[in-house]
């Protein structure tokens, strides 16, 4: 390539784009002899692929594992399926609740006042976690019209549907006479009816009888009855705690059947 006039040729380095690259060879050593590390490309390290696949099915594993932990302990933790066991809400208590028993032993079904509440009393409340009934009934001692005299029995019934009442029941009778309240009362347990049962009687010298309960849990179901009597009357013409006991052993056998049926 001719420069200008009265100069020689210019010299251009533009011919070494059309050069081939010379390979680069390894590194010269340092001047102590050591030589330098070549370098590595990105995805040219030795065992790259392993280690990112081996990467990979760590993370999917461990995401398996959490999934499944998370379903079994969701399962532990799932709310158990209610022990019905056909047990099922009425819409009165009373119709249900036999008094042939007390009207046999000499009661007679206690008449409603003029303006007073009219008995037997019901009521049904019903709800996703429990439906519950409760039930009173006056009874009068033969040829009585006064109404102090009257023994009233109560009874309530309560189907849970989404919690098991049985460790809040046994515990309420296992503490019963924690209470100073009640610490006088007598707590029996006894057998024959439902899953456990217990017998409560408050009693003393002066006023036999004076409140007597027996309370039965089966499955998720449990019923009481209480029989409240004015220490007001002869102790002599009263039925025995014994008796008593018994009368309300069989209305809550009775009354459990017609629930469930």
């Amino acid at each position: 390539m001719t420069g200008p006039a009265g100069q020689g040729p210019r010299l251009s380095n533009a011919g070494w784009l059309h050069q081939p690259l010379a390979p680069i060879g390894p590194m010269r050593p340092y001047p102590d002899g050591r030589v330098p590390p070549q370098p590595l490309g990105r995805w040219k390290q030795p065992g790259g692929n392993r280690l990112r696949t081996l990467g990979a099915v760590v993370g999917v594993s461990t995401l398996v594992i959490v999934g499944v932990l998370g379903v079994a302990d969701s399962d532990r933790h799932a709310d158990p399926a209610p022990d019905l066991r056909g047990y099922h809400y009425v819409d009165n208590l009373c119709a249900i609740t036999d008094t042939a028993p007390y009207t046999n032993s000499g009661f007679v079904l206690a008449p409603s006042s003029s303006t007073g509440p009219k008995y037997p009393l019901h009521q049904t409340l019903l709800h996703n976690a429990v439906d519950s009934m409760t039930c009173t009934i006056r009874l009068a001692p033969p040829g009585s019209r006064e109404r102090s005299k009257d023994t009233t029995l109560k009874a309530s019934a309560a189907v849970h549907k989404q919690t098991d009442p049985g460790p809040e029941f046994t515990a309420r009778f296992e503490t019963w006479n924690k209470s100073e309240l009640t610490e006088d009362d007598d707590v029996t347990q006894i057998d024959g009816l439902g899953d456990e049962a217990y017998v409560v009687r408050k009693e003393s010298e002066h006023a036999p009888n004076t409140g007597v309960t027996v309370a039965v849990r089966e499955g998720w179901t449990t019923y009481e009855i209480s029989w409240l009597h004015p220490p007001s009357l002869d102790p002599n013409t009263d039925l025995t705690g014994a008796a008593v006991i018994e009368l309300l052993k069989g209305t809550a056998a009775s009354t459990l059947a017609l629930l469930r049926a």
